[in-house]
């Protein structure tokens, strides 16, 4: 996605829906996952996981399997 400079909260339960940004699912489902807050210094395009296989959290380091 192509962010703007400012504070980030992204969602790391797979439920939100205003993915990749938290809504709060993860306590309302009580998912056991917190969301992951970033500061975006300049605009940027970043890869945000939405399958929980990176190894850092928030960003996708393609460690995911896409079958």
């Amino acid at each position: 996605i192509d962010e703007t400079p400012g504070k980030k909260v992204y969602c790391t339960c797979g439920e939100s829906a205003k993915k990749p940004y938290c809504d709060g699912s993860h306590s309302r489902l009580n998912t056991g996952k917190s969301p992951k807050e970033h500061v975006i210094e300049i605009s940027e395009r970043v890869r945000i996981c939405d399958c929980g296989q990176t190894k850092s959290s928030p960003f996708c380091d393609g460690n995911h399997n896409c079958t």
